[in-house]
This record gives C-alpha cells, sequence and structure tokens, in this order.
C-alpha cells in the first residue's frame, strides 16, 4: 500500500496547486491613469514601449508555464510548470493594466498618433 502513497500525495497536490492560465486569459488589475500624470506625451510613450516589451517577456514565461501544465501524464493533466516555475500571473495583470492607464492618460492629454 506505501507504493501507492507518493502518486495520490503528488494528484492531490496538484489539484490544490491548479494551473497557470495562458497570458491571453488574465485580466488587467486597475491602476489609476493620474499615476502617470505629470509625464509629457514622450515620457508616457517611453514608459509605454518599457512595459510592452515586460509583457511580452513575462507573457512567453507565462504560456510556458501553461503549456507544461498541460502536459498530460498517465492521461491526467498535471501543473508541472507551476510545481517547479513561478507563476508570472500578478506581474502580467500589473502591467496590462499599468499599460491601459497609460493609454487613457495618453488620450486625455491629446497625444496624438504622433507618440503611438
Amino acid at each position: 500500500m506505501s507504493h501507492l502513497r507518493w502518486p495520490v500525495c503528488f494528484a492531490l497536490a496538484s489539484l490544490v496547486v491548479g494551473c497557470a492560465r495562458p497570458m491571453r486569459d488574465i485580466e488587467p488589475n486597475f491602476v489609476d491613469a493620474n499615476r502617470f500624470a505629470g509625464a509629457s506625451c514622450s515620457q508616457l510613450v517611453a514608459e509605454r514601449a518599457r512595459r510592452a516589451r515586460a509583457l511580452i517577456f513575462s507573457g512567453l514565461q507565462q504560456d510556458q508555464i501553461s503549456q507544461d501544465d498541460r502536459a498530460r501524464t498517465f492521461g491526467a493533466p498535471t501543473p508541472m510548470g507551476t510545481l517547479f516555475e513561478d507563476d508570472v500571473e500578478p506581474e502580467i495583470a500589473r502591467l496590462k493594466g499599468e499599460l491601459r492607464a497609460i493609454d487613457t492618460m495618453h488620450a486625455i492629454m491629446n497625444c496624438g498618433s504622433d507618440y503611438r
């Protein structure tokens, strides 16, 4: 009976941990656009570019973790990515929210398409 202990523990741990979501399924956190008040249009563009770049790399990492979680062992999904790698979902939600806030401030300031 002890030979079944490890698979049972692993299965229970898998259910508790859950699977990582792909980047496209992660909703943005709310970020107040006033956080970027006082920035010039060119500064907003630079901030947006920096966050968009970070989101791309975080998204690639998150999507890989999500794919690893969907891998199957003996026909059952096992969240191996979540167990052995850091889920970057909170960072993605934050970056998406910051990008939305920057876009809102960009519109409020009437920066125009020259700054896109």
